[in-house]
């Protein structure tokens, strides 16, 4: 589904722009992300791009006399570039089928359990093997001595292959069915498959921390980690507020950031005022974004932070499950 909240026309106020659309623009001193793209003439936009407001309202723009900086790297605008890797691992769990039509990867056992969620390059496809997923999950569950799960939230609708695109973004950050498939089709197979009372902790990596921080809000969810999270941007972007969102968080949260985030993932940020005590900040300055999965392992700095995580992602889950 698409979500187009409201298109408000700025009439007569942005200086030019030239095309392809801006990953994210600041447009005088107001931010707007890259949401997707569509016919923009019956408003007599410039351009096809449609941009999230920081209201959570969607805007197209006219051209007009307001200074336009486009954005395309991370620094608390759009969507950051990501990292890519040729994983040549070999898994030591399995794919299952969760439902017909939805599958997932399993590894290790036990009652204490792990839910993975992928960044946009997924768990099935070709995308999904220039990440290094399938080894950390591998990693929780040897480590840790956890049944780590990671569900297709795709559903075998993957990102098109080695490209972006906004509309797909938007398409698949669809709370009500990912509400839907965790209440209906990954908690009853875990219940089903698993014996004895469950004890459930959450992990996501970019577009990820969206079902993370959502599904936080449910009380049999012990505790949950971002790393290099996206939620900021992807709750305007589908027209969510989020403070409305953090605000039913109830589990304990870890953000693991790299440099140039905005600052409501960070300490002292929008997170931090409406979770207080209930959230830990650990910020990997010199990283950049995607680098737990898809950092370039030949760089000292890059090994030295990915060991780092997986430490923290161990401590904080040997904490609260």
């Amino acid at each position: 589904m698409l979500y187009i909240i409201s298109i408000s026309l700025l009439f007569s106020l942005v200086a030019s722009q030239p095309t392809p659309c801006c990953q994210s623009k600041m447009v005088g001193e107001v931010n707007y992300t890259l949401v997707t793209y569509m016919d923009t003439s019956e408003w007599g936009c410039k351009e096809n791009c449609v941009y999230a407001a920081e209201d959570g309202g969607n805007v197209c723009f006219k051209t007009g006399e307001l200074p336009v900086t486009c954005q395309e790297s991370s620094g608390g605008g759009g969507w950051p570039q990501e990292p890519q890797v040729e994983s040549n691992y070999t898994a030591r769990g399995e794919m299952v089928d969760l439902d017909p039509n939805m599958k997932g990867y399993l590894v290790g056992s036990g009652q204490k359990v792990v839910i993975w969620s992928t960044d946009i390059f997924g768990i099935t496809g070709e995308n999904s093997k220039r990440r290094r997923t399938k080894e950390w999950a591998d990693f929780l569950a040897e480590e840790g001595d956890y049944t780590v799960l990671v569900p297709d939230w795709f559903r075998g609708n993957n990102m098109p292959f080695m490209s972006f695109d906004p509309m797909w973004v938007t398409q698949v950050t669809n709370w009500t069915r990912i509400e839907s498939d965790w209440k209906n089709v990954v908690l009853p197979y875990l219940e089903t498959n698993m014996t004895g009372p469950l004890s459930i902790g959450l992990i996501g990596t970019c577009w990820g921390s969206y079902p993370v921080v959502l599904l936080s809000r449910f009380n049999n969810i012990k505790c949950g980690i971002s790393m290099h999270p996206s939620h900021d941007k992807l709750i305007p972007t589908v027209g969510q507020n989020e403070t409305e969102v953090l605000s039913q968080v109830v589990a304990p949260q870890l953000f693991m950031t790299e440099g140039g985030v905005a600052d409501s993932v960070k300490a002292g940020g929008i997170a931090d005022e409406i979770l207080g005590d209930k959230i830990t900040f650990e910020e990997f300055n010199d990283m950049e974004h995607g680098w737990t999965v898809g950092g370039d392992l030949s760089d000292p700095d890059v090994v030295r932070d990915v060991e780092k995580a997986k430490k923290l992602a161990l401590e904080f889950f040997a904490k609260y499950l």
